[in-house]
């Protein structure tokens, strides 16, 4: 179960049409609707923008509700400003019709993933898989080296030669056939020696992430919402979503009387949000979960923060002129390939980042059915293994 939070009232997500209409009351629903219509009247231009993306396809009423607020929390520039593959992407194959016949006739046709109402979820919690991973690479003779850092890859032309890791105390040179990278691409073409060329290091410049922190709380109750998820459209308070970890699965909280949740935040490093102390972060979140009556903050027993950074690529209007010099910058190592959301710059959920690096290795290792174009795997793709083959 997701919904989404507006107006103080949850309307389904996936968006279902009676819920909404009912929902948004009369007045609201009628402006949805003949926005809607309206649209469909209004001559099409090629939409540039992910306002005019979502406006043309449902209106700019059904726009300004479920897509504007809670997008734009998400990214930290407005919609205008946000190209419109974002949303041919991330809302691929939606349509209001859809979504109408849905409601009314239960419609077997072929899924929308947008309107996906099922996944799977690992039982102790997404870190397993890695853990797994872990486990089976040092078992099968493979090493991790923890709590280290690359620093520098060293290159011969179009070859990388060598990487400089860092622990903290020394510094090991590596070498390899193959190198695979999920580092941040805008920092990694800084870490190559000999350095790039300017119009790589410009590029990297002007592409950025966005960060995201989470404020975890362990609340002295059960049952506080039935969601898994909770999207926050509510300009009045900053978050943008609440995670319930005991709907994903109750052996990650291992207790019945308590509940996992987690307040998310979308911010830059310059943005104040990120700047304050942990504790002004647990307060804040306290504080807004308070005003959304969803928790009472004498309930909540513990708190800690996690901050990520480079979380999230951003699409902004004109990203991709930068984006596709770093593609081809990347693309003339003959024995590197670049892999996961941030070594990618690729808006891809975790089954296709991971995926990313699975077909990344069947490459190298020239399996049956490789090589694969990894730039190609599309975070929106009906089945997991969707890398397009390149042609001999």
């Amino acid at each position: 179960l997701t919904r989404i939070y507006y107006k103080n009232k949850y309307f389904n997500y996936p968006i279902k049409a009676f819920d909404t209409l009912y929902k948004l009351g009369l007045l609201e629903s009628s402006q949805a609707m003949l926005s809607f219509i309206a649209s469909k009247f209004r001559p099409k231009s090629e939409p540039k923008t992910f306002e005019d993306w979502i406006s043309q396809k449902f209106g700019r009423k059904l726009y300004e509700t479920f897509f504007k607020t809670y997008t734009e929390k998400v990214w930290g520039i407005p919609c205008n400003q946000i190209g419109a593959e974002w949303a041919a992407q991330r809302i691929k194959g939606l349509d209001i019709v859809q979504v109408i016949k849905k409601a009314m006739f239960g419609n077997k046709s072929k899924a929308v993933k947008t309107l996906v109402e099922q996944f799977d979820y690992p039982r102790l919690g997404a870190g397993q898989m890695y853990e797994v991973m872990a486990d089976q690479t040092v078992s099968s003779g493979g090493e991790l080296i923890l709590g280290s850092r690359v620093t520098v890859f060293n290159r011969d032309g179009n070859a990388i030669k060598s990487i400089a890791v860092n622990d903290g105390k020394e510094e090991t040179l590596i070498t390899a056939n193959h190198y695979f990278t999920s580092i941040p691409i805008t920092h990694f073409v800084k870490m190559l020696s000999p350095v790039e060329s300017k119009e790589v290091i410009n590029a990297a410049e002007a592409l950025y992430y966005r960060e995201h922190i989470t404020v975890n709380l362990l609340i002295d109750k059960d049952d506080v919402f039935p969601d898994q998820w909770i999207y926050i459209h509510s300009p009045d308070v900053k978050m943008a979503r609440i995670a319930n970890y005991n709907n994903f699965s109750k052996d990650m909280v291992g207790h019945n009387a308590k509940t996992a949740l987690s307040v998310e935040y979308f911010v830059f490093q310059h943005d104040n949000i990120w700047k304050r102390s942990d504790d002004e972060l647990k307060d804040l979140a306290i504080e807004e979960l308070s005003f959304l009556n969803i928790v009472d903050p004498k309930r909540v027993e513990s708190a800690w923060v996690v901050r990520e950074t480079e979380s999230y690529p951003t699409y902004y209007l004109g990203f991709k002129d930068h984006y596709d010099i770093l593609r081809k910058a990347i693309d003339k190592y003959t024995n590197l390939s670049a892999i996961g959301r941030g070594g990618m710059y690729k808006y891809n959920n975790q089954d296709h980042s991971t995926l990313s690096g699975i077909l990344a290795a069947r490459n190298y290792l020239k399996l049956s059915g490789s090589p694969y174009d990894l730039w190609s795997i599309n975070i929106d793709a009906e089945y997991l293994e969707s890398g397009e083959r390149v042609s001999d």
